[in-house]
């Protein structure tokens, strides 16, 4: 949500966008105006689509029909459908691409899901999630994918896939670039995100033991977006490598008010695993936000991120090697000849309004 929102919020300052949803106009003006500060465009006309029929709830059945019966008016129209979502791209493709050669089909690709329910076990959901992904990436027009190690990976595991690539790596909103850094920080490391597994938090959190214990140095942490059961865990981890005091762990907060935190810190972390989307896939939207703002960032050596980010703008770890991060996290504090305008230079180019102009080069 927060990405999709942001994105066509800014993509609708240069074409008219629909955003057909769940959602009414007023849920996603005061999404974007609670958590992010941000105005709704006035193009980006949000079109709440039904889900349900004779008292009935179904994404499934009614909310792609009526999705579908909405487009139906475009026929005659110039069109670009875009969306993440499998399902609904067969759909439209089946339903619309053969009565028309007005409708352009963009498909942004995030993930190989087979390979991740291959990866778990799963191989009857693998083997059907396979035959969508085959015909989503087979017949769209066009793909976009977030890293160009997920590109060559679809390549691979799909040859007739559609030959029209384009890597766009997440956005990040332009008003982290004004983030003003406070001279005396609260905090040495901050981390803000999702607290699922394969983002490695045990791991930084091991760090930071390592870096009071062995070398002697007393820092301070503050970890953003837990809830009652992650807050817990990481906490009771904490005490038990005797860092309790050094970690600050604070649940979900408005993304708005991650600048007041990073305004306080110095150093960004993204200390993810190999696991899941990690390796090949992922594109942390974090890590934008951290270079944009200023902060020095320590992240997992993954192709993922290596394929983008060059050794000169980050501070690569070893991924599940505490010790790696923390000497990574000491180099990053002690680092005297860091070149804050050179990372905020480089991250002008990853702001959703370079994204949206980049998207809109490659479809037209």
């Amino acid at each position: 949500m927060l990405s999709i929102i942001q994105f066509l919020n800014t993509l609708a300052e240069n074409v008219t966008v629909e955003l057909l949803c769940l959602d009414s106009r007023n849920d996603i003006k005061e999404y974007l105006n609670n958590n992010l500060g941000i105005e709704l465009h006035e193009n980006l006309n949000v079109v709440q689509v039904s889900n349900k029929k004779f008292g009935i709830k179904s994404n499934k059945l009614f909310f792609i029909g009526n999705v579908l019966k909405y487009l139906e008016q475009y026929k005659s129209e110039k069109l670009v459908i875009y969306t993440r979502d499998f399902k609904q791209m067969r759909l439209a493709i089946k339903n619309l691409k053969s009565s028309t050669s007005n409708i352009k089909f963009v498909f942004e690709v995030h993930q190989i899901l087979s390979q991740n329910y291959c990866k778990e076990g799963e191989y009857k959901k693998a083997n059907e999630m396979k035959k969508l992904e085959e015909f989503v990436f087979s017949n769209a027009d066009n793909l976009i994918c977030i890293t160009s190690t997920l590109s060559s990976e679809i390549k691979k595991a799909f040859p007739t896939c559609a030959n029209s690539h384009h890597i766009l790596p997440v956005g990040f909103n332009k008003d982290f670039l004004n983030i003003k850094h406070q001279e005396h920080k609260k905090y040495d490391v901050i981390y803000s995100g999702n607290f699922s597994e394969w983002k490695g938090l045990d791991v930084l959190v091991e760090a930071i033991s390592i870096i009071k214990h062995q070398y002697n140095r007393d820092i301070k942490a503050v970890l953003i977006g837990a809830n009652d059961q992650t807050k817990q865990q990481y906490e009771d981890q904490a005490k038990e490598l005797g860092v309790f005091d050094n970690i600050e762990i604070v649940k979900r907060v408005e993304h708005k008010n991650i600048y007041n935190y990073i305004a306080q810190s110095t150093v960004g972390v993204l200390s993810n695993r190999y696991d899941a989307d990690g390796l090949l896939f992922t594109s942390p939207l974090k890590l934008y936000e951290y270079l944009g703002s200023g902060l020095k960032v320590v992240v997992s050596r993954l192709p993922s991120i290596e394929s983008n980010i060059n050794e000169s703008l980050v501070y690569y770890a070893t991924p599940e090697k505490p010790e790696s991060f923390a000497k990574e996290i000491i180099r990053a504090l002690d680092d005297d000849d860091f070149d804050i305008n050179k990372i905020k230079d480089f991250s002008k180019n990853y702001t959703w309004e370079s994204r949206s102009k980049k998207f809109m080069e490659f479809i037209s």
